[in-house]
């Protein structure tokens, strides 16, 4: 084996380790990205069950009181 052929190979192992490190940092964010998108999925989608039911109670409440009005009138004979 040459000088050349050591040289050579100590370039290639020294340009990899640089590019290795950025790889590595990449996937690290990459996967921080990926948890804080799932948590983020999961909250949407809680506070998505949330305002379904409470849009329920608030339409049937109201509903409750569109027939008290709707009584009302009919007794006063105002409709």
């Amino acid at each position: 084996m040459t000088w050349e052929i050591v040289v050579g190979l100590l370039l290639l192992i020294g340009a990899l380790i640089p590019i290795g490190g950025i790889l590595a940092k990449l996937v690290r964010t990459l996967t921080r990205l990926d948890v804080t998108l799932a948590s983020l999925n999961k909250s949407v989608s809680e506070d998505r069950t949330k305002n379904d039911q409470e849009h329920k109670e608030f339409r049937n409440e109201l509903m409750n009181h569109e027939i008290r009005i709707s009584g009302f009138e009919k007794e006063r004979g105002t409709k």
